[in-house]
């Protein structure tokens, strides 16, 4: 996959051999730092197995979405240094996101979503701004056990226009956010981001995926994609935590 030059659009033949310019597709995952990752797990995870479970499965995601021919190209907005430094290693493109408490508006420090939606903004008029009318999806950095064809049938299902939003397990949560042609992304990820994101316009897309549904904030959710299966390096990584003594904290 090739961060540096953007990607030319593909000329797809009909049947009534009309041309037709397929948009490009970025895709924009979002990861803060490490050093507060994935808090709902510290009753049995110490702050360096959580770590290495983040980057774990941001490898496996990663992964998953360069098997995705339809998705030409990825960025991945972080404030961490060992974050950027598995993306670079994965040939995909990094926004410095700052960190969120150096993020502040008249003074005051913004809540951790606010950081987050404010960085994925930025960062999707920054590629549009290089790359022209590009269609975007932002996806969550743990999706272990997503396979491409869910990713890619999603895809298409977006691509029928607008914003829409793939809705997580739980319900509440937006696993993907698609924002075609010439849609604003308007990120509202937070507490109830499913509905945040259908109030303001976006349709609910209704495919099976329960990879790419499933996300992973809670043990619940590791013993769902564990059963999901997921990709080798969180394999790994589960091995490792396994092996590993409990956290006594």
């Amino acid at each position: 996959m090739d961060s540096a030059e953007p990607p030319y659009p593909h000329v797809v033949e009909t049947p009534h051999a009309h041309a037709e310019i397929e948009r490009p597709m970025h895709a924009i995952v979002a990861v803060k730092s490490l050093r507060s990752a994935k808090s709902r797990l510290a009753d049995e995870l110490d702050s360096d197995a959580r770590a290495d479970l983040v980057l774990a499965m941001l490898h496996d995601t990663l992964s998953t979405v360069a098997a995705v021919s339809a998705i030409d190209s990825v960025t991945v907005v972080t404030p961490d240094p060992t974050v950027a430094a598995l993306a670079y290693s994965a040939g995909v493109t990094v926004y410095a996101d700052p960190a969120p408490d150096a993020a502040r508006t008249n003074g005051a420090t913004l809540r951790t979503e606010e950081t987050l939606n404010a960085a994925l903004s930025a960062a999707a008029a920054d590629i549009r701004a290089k790359r022209g009318v590009v269609d975007l999806v932002v996806l969550q950095a743990d999706l272990p056990a997503m396979q491409p064809s869910e990713l890619s049938e999603a895809v298409v299902a977006a691509r029928s226009g607008g914003r829409s939003v793939v809705v997580d397990h739980h319900g509440t949560g937006t696993s993907a956010l698609f924002a075609c042609g010439e849609s604003s992304l308007d990120p509202l990820f937070g507490p109830e981001s499913a509905r945040g994101h259908t109030n303001s316009g976006a349709r609910r897309l209704t495919g099976q995926w329960p990879g790419l549904r499933t996300d992973v904030d809670t043990h619940a959710d590791l013993d769902t994609v564990r059963a999901l299966g997921v990709g080798p390096a969180t394999l790994a990584s589960l091995t490792r935590l396994k092996a590993a003594p409990s956290n006594s904290r």
